[in-house]
């Protein structure tokens, strides 16, 4: 869990990714009597389109190498204790699961055993060679995986190459890292629901920073960080009133449009008489162009038949 007890964005962050591709669960609860809890829970749905929609690189291949993961981010250095608490977790977490299952008669298998994925800034070597983590050739650097009967897999954000591939996963990252990942994730089209959300999250933890700053002080982490969101804040507005006003300017587009093709109508009906239903729905679907057309030729008309034959030139 991370130790900055006030620092919840990483859980908003992973969830507004992955709420399209599975069940995401924060602060869950591994033993009842005691304050323990593992940051983030994914069940992956492999049937859910979003897989196949929403590429995030790296970060998918890690949320699908077991069909329930956990989650925990450290955005300082880990710690020894860090993985021992984490396989203290995930050990209780499973004793539960498998108590349940016993209740109910049924059989706990195997891959009802969470695998870990600890999200941290750095990690020396001697920690890693202290736990048995050796790097995970497949999945490239900065993952490493510790012996395979604890299901757990260290992620190193400083060390991931800075690609296409890695962005999601930096966006978790610190200073430099930060800031860069997300100049990256703000430049991508607006039309992706996984930028959007993710500048979304940054908004909400923003204001929750600033309102924090006024009442009781910021740490220098928490501090840095507003510097970067403040960037992202800037872009965030400038394209939320952009969208507002091409809103505004399709609204009237629309408005009108709509009373040109009202006045067309009224046009119609005066030449001919009653217009049918049929034939006023033909007259409301030309786009712009062909309604202008279409007011030039009505007056030329004498029968409603004209109008009709008007449609099959």
């Amino acid at each position: 869990m991370s130790p900055y007890q006030d620092d919840n964005f990483s859980k908003a962050y992973t969830t507004a990714l992955y709420q399209t591709k599975g069940t995401v669960s924060i602060n869950v609860k591994v033993k009842s009597d005691e304050n323990l809890e593992v940051d983030l829970l994914f069940v992956s749905d492999p049937n859910s389109q979003a897989w196949e929609t929403e590429s995030l690189g790296l970060f998918d291949e890690l949320m699908q190498v077991h069909p329930i993961v956990f989650i925990e981010h450290y955005s300082g250095w880990l710690k020894p204790e860090h993985i021992s608490r984490c396989l203290t977790r995930r050990d209780l977490y499973i004793s539960g699961e498998r108590r349940e299952y016993q209740k109910r008669k049924e059989i706990f298998t195997d891959d009802r055993k969470p695998f870990t994925w600890m999200l941290t800034t750095g990690c020396s070597q001697e920690i890693l060679e202290s736990h048995w983590a050796r790097a995970d050739t497949e999945l490239g650097a900065g993952i490493y995986r510790i012996a395979p009967a604890f299901g757990i897999g260290i992620v190193v954000i400083r060390e991931l190459p800075e690609t296409p591939a890695t962005l999601w996963l930096r966006g978790l990252g610190k200073d430099k890292i930060l800031t860069k990942a997300f100049a990256n994730i703000s430049e991508l089209p607006v039309t992706k629901r996984e930028r959007n959300d993710i500048v979304e999250v940054c908004i909400k933890h923003f204001k929750y920073l600033s309102e924090k700053s006024s009442a009781s002080g910021l740490t220098q982490e928490e501090e840095d960080f507003m510097k970067t969101m403040e960037e992202i804040d800037t872009l965030y507005r400038a394209e939320m009133n952009r969208a507002r006003l091409e809103g505004q300017l399709q609204g009237e587009r629309e408005g009108e449009l709509k009373g040109q093709q009202e006045l067309v109508l009224r046009q119609l009906t005066r030449r001919v008489g009653n217009v049918s239903i049929e034939l006023a729905t033909k007259v409301r679907a030309l786009p712009i162009e062909r309604l202008e057309e279409f007011g030039e030729a009505l007056l030329d008309f004498t029968c409603v038949e004209d109008a009709i034959a008007w449609f099959d030139l």
